[in-house]
């Protein structure tokens, strides 16, 4: 679901590449209050976070940061909301004359716009291993993975059922840029990515293996830094242990302890498994903590997000205008097809940050294959603020 929210940035933290191949995937924290003092998380990722980067390192800002983020992303777990770009359909407005920020800047209630309050976010508070799984990826259900059409990264709950045995379980790599090497013969390797020839080349973990949940099956592809997180054996180890064991052909005893145990798992929906229709998906996180896993399937047991439906006391966010209103901005991010900008909404952040589920919603209402959540985002009730 999508949301518009106008505010000010009070925190940003530090740009880090989250991507685990050569292309890069930029991620960037930031904390956002409107004029009540509600602050709401907001990730950005790619073009989007280095634009922000830019402008914030850009000095002609002249203080306060105000952001109008349009068509965010919503992810609710416990109860926290927190708001994060689409792939193309957001926009984001920084610092621009337009009569809703000219208003927000007006009721900010110390008066001050020079004077900026933008801290520091550290890398641990703002982005920690359970945001990983629990509020910045998408969930979903493997039979969802082939209706993607777009790139994207997701989490999916499954148990490892087997592993693909008609391949390595390891490839031999460059010492350099751990990608694959081909062996030449005489103990020499060539490596295609830094173009030239490697006397080393050791095994690193590339296990294909079949998932399994309540509602299909998916092939993953998992690698070397997750397979050793989760086995503490490293594949030079595990190879050597193998061949004393004449065991280098058949998968290890190591590696079959993956099988029917039960793991999250942070996948990658690329262009290539899109546009070859290719359906092994590498995975970028696992995890087995029994602790995240039941946070996982606390969140919303009953719904997933696309499951999820707005209903808003105020006018209607998913409707565009029909003319795009034309701006110039310091920092304009728009991805999307023309005429799908919107004029920001006057909501303060508190309307997108007050969610709960309607208990007038039960599962009993909707089939086992269906069943939904209504969230109400409702107006600043200060009689009825907590």
């Amino acid at each position: 679901m999508f949301t518009d929210v106008i505010g000010e940035v009070t925190g940003i933290g530090d740009i880090v590449d989250k991507s685990t191949t050569n292309t890069p995937n930029w991620f960037l924290p930031l904390e956002i209050e409107d004029t009540n003092n509600n602050t709401l998380k907001c990730a950005l990722w790619g073009k989007y976070a280095q634009h922000m980067v830019s402008y914030k390192q850009n000095e002609s800002h002249n203080g306060r940061i105000i952001v109008v983020i349009q068509f965010a992303q919503i992810k609710v777990f416990k109860g926290e909301v927190s708001i994060s770009n689409s792939l193309s359909a957001t926009k984001i407005l920084v610092n621009e004359d337009i009569p809703e920020m000219n208003e927000f800047r007006k009721s900010i209630v110390d008066g001050d716009c020079q004077s900026s309050r933008l801290t520091h976010l550290s890398s641990q508070s703002s982005h920690s291993i359970s945001d990983e799984f629990l509020v910045l990826s998408e969930r979903i259900r493997l039979d969802e993975i082939c209706k993607k059409n777009e790139e994207c990264y997701c989490v999916v709950l499954a148990y490892i059922i087997s592993i693909e045995n008609e391949t390595k379980w390891y490839y031999n790599s460059c010492k350099l840029c751990n990608k694959k090497v081909d062996y030449e013969g005489g103990g020499t390797f060539w490596c295609s990515k830094c173009d030239s020839h490697v006397k080393s080349a050791p095994p690193r973990y590339k296990v294909t293996v079949t998932v399994e949940d309540d509602n299909g099956f998916a092939t993953f592809i998992i690698f070397d830094r997750e397979i050793f997180q989760i086995l503490q054996i490293s594949a030079v180890d595990l190879k050597n242990k193998s061949h004393k064991d004449d065991k280098s052909e058949s998968i290890p005893e190591e590696l079959n302890m993956l099988l029917n145990k039960r793991f999250l798992f942070k996948i990658q929906i690329s262009k290539y498994n899109l546009e070859q229709n290719w359906e092994k998906y590498t995975v970028l996180k696992i995890s087995d903590d029994e602790q995240l896993i039941n946070q996982f399937m606390d969140v919303n047991p009953n719904v997933e997000e696309h499951d999820v439906e707005v209903v808003s006391s105020n006018e209607s966010i998913k409707t565009p205008p029909e003319k795009e209103t034309d701006l110039s901005s310091s920092i304009v991010i728009d991805e999307a097809s023309e005429g799908n900008f919107i004029t920001p909404s006057k909501r303060p952040i508190e309307d997108a940050i007050t969610c709960g589920i309607d208990e007038g919603t039960s599962s009993a209402q909707h089939s086992t294959n269906k069943r939904k959540a209504v969230i109400k985002i409702e107006k600043e009730d200060k009689g009825n603020k907590e």
